[in-house]
């Protein structure tokens, strides 16, 4: 299966993030979900649930995320394919919320402090940390 194209998720607020997954056919919910757990897509129904205590960034951030899983039709729990699944979807949603520009930009102005960084991109510092770890190296290497 080929990705669905995300990239006009760029620059969305969660609200219009949510339209947009409405007009893909993706039903977005929010709920207050268990633990730690953000949210979740969920392939049978075509349905992402994000957890309704979060702030507006973090909710932004899980629906790239889920949006990527749905992308790819991911619909998988095994342990090593997981984390590879895992791993490429960080990688898109850091490549989907962060442009090169602005990081370099807020990278520069905040001497690599991590919080900052996230604050000013407007996403969370796991998208920021992702964004360093499993994008920079490949922008390195092109």
């Amino acid at each position: 299966m080929t990705a669905r194209d995300l990239t006009p998720i760029r620059g969305l607020s969660y609200g219009d993030m949510r339209r947009f997954a409405d007009s893909l056919g993706v039903a977005v919910c929010s709920r207050s979900l268990p633990g730690e757990l953000e949210g979740f897509y969920h392939a049978p129904t075509n349905l992402i649930v994000i957890d309704r205590s979060m702030d507006y960034t973090m909710k932004r951030c899980t629906l790239t995320h889920e949006l990527v899983h749905w992308s790819h039709g991911d619909s998988t729990c095994v342990p090593v394919i997981h984390t590879r699944i895992e791993n490429r979807t960080r990688r898109e949603t850091a490549t989907l919320l962060v442009s090169p520009t602005d990081y370099a930009l807020a990278e520069t102005m905040y001497e690599g402090d991590v919080a900052l960084i996230a604050l000013e991109l407007d996403v969370t510092e796991q998208v920021v940390k992702d964004y360093q770890r499993l994008v920079i190296p490949r922008l390195t290497h092109v």
